[in-house]
């Protein structure tokens, strides 16, 4: 009795799953319309689908004509008259109703058989404008890398330089860290981000020597008369370049030493000439005195002459002598 059951159950499955083309049909079909290369294979398989009984045919193959109707400006059209694909083979397929009208589907397929030419020759243009973009992206590209590794290395060696030849000017300690750290990256991996961020440093740094430099074009009245010394010039130039060797932290830290604040890049600038003129003397006479404590004796006499202090200190000694 199992045995009967279970030849039974296998045989309607085998009836249920059984290839299309083996099933009877129940009725006489239209069949798909003609066009785009396609064979269809004579018998549909009879399918109820949402409770509708349609014929699905399947074609032998699929053919260029067929992948570009579906793809072009009719594909719309043609999938809604029934034109589809097998999920299994990938085989072109249509699904034919009980209300398929055929004349106007056939003038569908027409439609896409006569539009073929031109989809295609749309498609090729489109591809060769593509590639012709991808080829000018391509080339915006590489100008773009080049351009960065030239401005990368450009602003790499002003960067450099700028250290060198006045880091004094570089008013907060954080950009030259910052900068030895973008120093020290490739210029090929240097982001252009980056590079604008070195070259703001630069143009800072030396934004404060021309505002520096700006100050001083125009004599400082109270010290005219011995700036215009010879001997004054001389040792104004001494005094600035030993409080800017004294200016390692550049006025960063309260220390009594160097060069303050308010006075550490005029400082710094005028101790980079190899002479100082009467407009720049007078200058550095006037930051001169604000550090005047540090300045040796010998030194703060050549700058300042003998004032009425150190003129009585200076009678005291030659009486005791």
């Amino acid at each position: 009795m199992l045995a009967f059951v279970v030849c039974r159950m296998a045989a309607r499955l085998m009836k249920r799953y059984a290839m299309p083309y083996e099933n009877r049909v129940t009725r006489q079909w239209q069949g798909p319309p003609q066009g785009l290369g396609l064979t269809w294979r004579p018998v549909p398989r009879e399918l109820h689908v949402s409770g509708e009984l349609k014929a699905l045919w399947t074609a032998e193959a699929t053919t260029q004509d067929y992948d570009d109707a579906l793809a072009g400006p009719e594909g719309w059209h043609l999938r809604t008259v029934g034109f589809s694909r097998d999920r299994r083979d990938d085989l072109p397929v249509f699904w034919e109703s009980a209300h398929l009208d055929r004349p106007a589907a056939q003038v569908l397929v027409n439609t896409a058989c006569n539009g073929l030419q031109a989809h295609r020759d749309k498609v090729a243009r489109q591809r060769q404008e593509a590639a012709e973009r991808e080829a000018f992206e391509a080339a915006n590209r590489e100008r773009q890398a080049a351009e960065d590794l030239d401005l990368a290395t450009r602003a790499i060696a002003a960067a450099k330089e700028s250290l060198r030849v006045h880091e004094w000017a570089w008013a907060l300690q954080d950009d030259v860290a910052r900068a030895r750290r973008l120093i020290a990256i490739p210029p090929e991996q240097l982001e252009r981000r980056l590079i604008w961020s070195l070259e703001m440093y630069v143009e800072r740094a030396q934004a404060n020597v021309d505002r520096a430099m700006a100050a001083m074009t125009v004599v400082y009245e109270p010290e005219a008369e011995r700036a215009s010394i010879p001997d004054v010039q001389i040792a104004a130039l001494e005094g600035c370049r030993l409080l800017s060797a004294r200016d390692a932290d550049r006025a960063s830290i309260h220390n009594k030493s160097g060069w303050g604040r308010t006075t550490t890049v005029k400082g710094h600038v005028l101790s980079s000439h190899e002479t100082l003129d009467t407009v720049l003397t007078s200058h550095a006479l006037r930051a001169l005195r604000t550090h005047r404590r540090q300045l040796p004796r010998e030194l703060d006499v050549r700058l300042f002459g003998l004032d009425a202090e150190a003129w009585i200190a200076a009678s005291a000694d030659a009486a005791a002598a």
